[in-house]
């Protein structure tokens, strides 16, 4: 009996009319005195064949009726700060050779960062490595160990973007030397009033999609009872020069000074909405 009532169940098309009998047939069985010792799991049919006929009940799957709409707001703003990623290396026969090159080459580019006024919540020091050089020795088939290099990366915020190529040109060294250096390995402009603009043009994609969701409304001569569900992007994009490991040496006294173009800023939002309509 409890098999038969299992396959039934399991072999039940999702419409009303089975369910209902389902339900009935289900009911009596519980019922019966003979089925006592299955009472447990006539429960459970009996539950699941109820949850069934409300699913199956008029309504229960009704299609919503929505307009989906974009909508994109754009803003551009003048640059008013510059991120570098800077790094300081150097190499030596003994780890702690190395360690005391870049020390000294540090301590030239934080004369640097405070001659250009760089606050201390501006700078960080992002990574900071010691590690062994090896060179593979052909005669012996192996790697032969041949110093220490050691790698510091500073995060820089410089907020006076017109002194940008001074900047840079103030942390270069005028020495001659191979085995330290700095390289500036990354620039990019950004702004303090981003997060404004960024609210700012928010609003603005989200009237373009209520307007685009009117209009189409309108057209299909229906009316939007409000808004079902909305969601936004938001990227912010500007210059970025590329200037991967390069190795930064005093220019002569000739040589022009360095000039970075900053560009602007592009704030752009969008967002996606639905909007319910009877």
């Amino acid at each position: 009996m409890t098999i038969g009532l299992r396959t039934e169940v399991l072999n039940l098309e999702f419409t009303q009319e089975k369910v209902r009998v389902t339900f009935q047939f289900l009911k009596q069985k519980l019922s019966d005195k003979n089925t006592k010792g299955c009472l447990m799991k006539m429960k459970t049919w009996l539950i699941l064949a109820a949850a069934l006929l409300l699913l199956s009940s008029p309504g229960a799957f009704a299609e919503e009726r929505l307009i989906m709409v974009n909508g994109v707001g754009e803003k551009s703003l003048d640059p008013n700060m510059v991120n570098l990623t800077v790094e300081v290396w150097s190499k030596a026969p003994s780890a702690k050779q190395a360690q005391q090159l870049a020390a000294n080459q540090f301590k030239n580019i934080k004369k640097s960062f405070d001659d250009f006024k760089i606050k201390k919540e501006d700078m960080q020091t992002d990574s900071y490595s010691l590690s062994p050089e090896y060179e593979y020795d052909q005669k012996t088939r192996q790697n032969k160990m041949t110093g220490f290099r050691v790698s510091q990366s500073l995060s820089v915020t410089l907020r006076k973007v017109e002194d940008a190529g001074n900047f840079i040109d103030a942390l270069v060294s005028d020495k001659k030397t191979t085995d330290s250096g700095v390289s500036l390995n990354s620039i990019a402009w950004d702004s303090d009033k981003r997060l404004a603009a960024e609210t700012a043009t928010l609003a603005e994609a989200v009237r373009a999609a209520k307007i685009k969701a009117e209009e189409i409304a309108k057209a299909a001569g229906v009316r939007i009872k409000g808004v079902s569900k909305i969601s936004h992007t938001t990227s912010a994009a500007g210059p970025r020069p590329a200037m991967r490991e390069m190795g930064l040496m005093k220019m002569s006294a000739d040589s022009a000074a360095t000039e970075v173009a900053a560009g602007q800023i592009k704030v752009r939002v969008e967002v996606i909405a639905e909007y319910e309509i009877n």
